[in-house]
């Protein structure tokens, strides 16, 4: 059995449910209270000794880092279905283009959503110097058109199949959303589109 540690409110956790569910992998979960510090206790603290959601723990290992999570949830399954299939002609440059996509997402997007986060919402725990949430946003603003034009000329984020990079990517621009960023209209699109599929966490 695979259990997952998650939030008791929405987190990168959500994002381990839908590939859970995608997936068919039997799980359970353990919800922790963030606003109690309950990532901090001792007990957790022996899963992910950094106190982040979310981890999994399976066959007596523990797991941790969302991405790095739904990849090895995807190689458990016999066919791993959420990448590119090796017996595909063109494996190499589909498998490519996952990986451009999401480390795309992971530099140019996310690390600057973090930022905003900790000014936005953390704002009475650290200084940031003037000028930094704008330079943020910026910096969002140029790699969102790059995003949309993928989405302008496949089905999905990667490519022609559903992959992880959706996973990750409908979770990317739902941050932005909450943080106020406005997103093409393709986008708003693709989110709606992803959030019903059959298997999609409905909590």
């Amino acid at each position: 059995m695979i259990t997952l540690y998650k939030y008791t409110h929405p987190s990168r956790a959500e994002t381990v449910v839908w590939a859970l569910q995608e997936l068919g992998l039997e799980y359970e979960t353990k919800e922790l209270d963030g606003h109690k510090f309950e990532q901090r206790h001792p007990d957790f603290l022996a899963i992910n000794p950094f106190g982040k959601i979310p981890a999994i723990t399976h066959n007596g290992k523990n797991f941790t880092e969302s991405l790095a999570i739904i990849e090895y949830l995807n190689d458990l399954h016999p066919d791993s279905p959420l990448t590119p299939s090796q017996d595909d002609n063109n494996y190499a440059e589909k498998n490519y283009k996952l990986r451009q996509v999401i480390s795309f997402g992971m530099i140019e997007i996310e690390s600057y959503l973090w930022i905003l986060t900790k000014i936005k919402v953390l704002e009475n725990y650290e200084n940031w110097p003037e000028g930094t949430a704008e330079n943020c946003m910026e910096n969002i603003q140029k790699a969102l058109p790059i995003a949309n034009d993928w989405l302008n000329e496949q089905d999905y984020i990667a490519g022609d199949s559903f992959t992880l990079a959706d996973i990750y990517y409908h979770h990317l621009f739902n941050w932005l959303k909450m943080l106020g960023v406005p997103l093409p209209e393709s986008a708003k699109a693709y989110v709606k589109r992803l959030s019903a599929r059959e298997h999609f966490p409905k909590k």
